[in-house]
C-alpha cells in the first residue's frame, strides 16, 4: 500500500512539473521568445518608449530579428526606461548603432535597430541609446493644427454652397436648362430625320450619275479611234509638205521667204520716201503754192 501511494505521488509530482513546463513554454511562445534558438540580449535606453510592451517585435531594416524581453524603469538614475531586446545570435550590431521606437497609426509600436558603420561590434549585454520616432502618428499629429485651421474654412464653404443651392434663381436656371435641353433634343431629332432624307436623295443621285458615267464610257469605247488617228496622220503629212515647199522656195510664200529682192525694193522705196519727206520739209514752196488774191505764181 505504501509503495502504491508513493507511486501515485511521484506521478502527481511529474505531471505538475510537466504542466509548469508546458505553461512556461506557452507563456514564452505568446511573448514571442524562442526556446529552441539561441539568442543574445542587448539593452536600449529610451526617454519615452511610447507603447512598447513585452513581446513587441524588434526589426533591423524591416526584418524581424527578435522581441522585447523585458522593460525596466531606470530607478537608479530616475531618467529613462531600459528595454531588454532578445535578438538572433547571428546579428552583429556595430557600436555606433542606435534603436528607434516607431509608432503606427493603430497604436502598435515596434523597435527598429538602426545599424551604424563602425568596424567594432557590441557584445551581448551591452546598452545602446534609444530615440522616439513617432512615425505615422507623429506626422498625423503635425497635421492636426493644419486640419483645425482648414475645418472653419470648409464649414464656410459648405454654408455658401447651401445658400447657393437654395437660391430661387438657381432653381429657375435649372428649369430653363431643362427646357433648353428638351428643345435641343427635339431639334436634334428633326435634323436627324432631315439628314437621313437628304442622304437617301443624294444616294439616288449618285446611282443615276454612276449610270450616266457608265453610258458615257460605253459611248467612248464605240468611237473609231483608228479613223481619227489616220485623219490626224494625214493632216500632219500635209503640214510637213507645206513646210518643205516653203523651205525650198516654191510658190509665192516660198519665194517671199527665200528671195530677198522684195526686201531690197521695199528698203529702196522707204529711202526714197524718206528723202522726199526731207525735201518737202526744207522746200515746201516747190510743192504747195498759196495766194491771197487768187493769183498763182508760175
Amino acid at each position: 500500500m505504501a509503495k502504491g501511494k508513493l507511486t501515485r505521488e511521484l506521478w502527481v509530482g511529474f505531471l505538475g512539473i510537466l504542466a509548469l513546463l508546458i505553461l512556461y513554454v506557452l507563456i514564452n511562445f505568446f511573448k514571442g521568445v524562442s526556446l529552441m534558438d539561441e539568442e543574445n540580449v542587448f539593452y536600449a535606453k529610451f526617454d519615452n518608449i511610447e507603447g512598447i510592451v513585452q513581446t513587441s517585435p524588434v526589426y533591423v531594416n524591416g526584418y524581424k530579428v527578435g522581441n522585447v524581453r523585458d522593460i525596466v524603469y531606470d530607478f537608479e538614475n530616475g531618467n529613462g526606461v531600459i528595454v531588454a531586446m532578445s535578438v538572433d545570435r547571428r546579428l552583429k550590431i556595430p557600436k555606433d548603432s542606435h534603436a528607434e521606437v516607431n509608432t503606427a497609426l493603430l497604436g502598435s509600436s515596434t523597435i527598429n535597430i538602426v545599424t551604424g558603420k563602425h568596424n567594432a561590434f557590441l557584445s551581448p549585454g551591452d546598452t545602446i541609446s534609444g530615440f522616439l520616432n513617432g512615425g505615422a502618428m507623429a506626422e498625423a499629429s503635425k497635421m492636426l493644427p493644419t486640419v483645425a485651421d482648414v475645418i472653419p474654412k470648409v464649414d464656410s464653404v459648405l454654408v455658401s454652397l447651401n445658400n447657393l443651392l437654395t437660391d430661387p434663381a438657381i432653381k429657375n436656371s435649372l428649369t430653363n436648362v431643362e427646357l433648353l435641353t428638351a428643345q435641343l433634343n427635339g431639334t436634334v431629332a428633326e435634323l436627324d430625320k432631315l439628314i437621313k432624307g437628304d442622304v437617301k436623295k443624294a444616294a439616288g443621285k449618285l446611282v443615276a450619275l454612276e449610270d450616266e458615267m457608265l453610258e458615257l464610257s460605253s459611248k467612248l469605247n464605240e468611237i473609231e479611234y483608228k479613223e481619227l488617228v489616220a485623219s490626224l496622220e494625214a493632216s500632219l503629212k500635209n503640214i510637213e509638205e507645206v513646210t518643205a515647199s516653203l523651205n525650198n522656195g516654191e510658190g509665192t510664200a516660198g519665194k517671199l521667204l527665200k528671195d530677198d529682192t522684195l526686201y531690197i525694193k521695199l528698203n529702196e522705196t522707204c529711202d526714197a520716201a524718206k528723202a522726199l519727206l526731207e525735201d518737202l520739209k526744207q522746200n515746201p514752196k516747190r510743192y504747195v503754192h498759196f495766194s491771197v488774191f487768187g493769183n498763182k505764181e508760175k
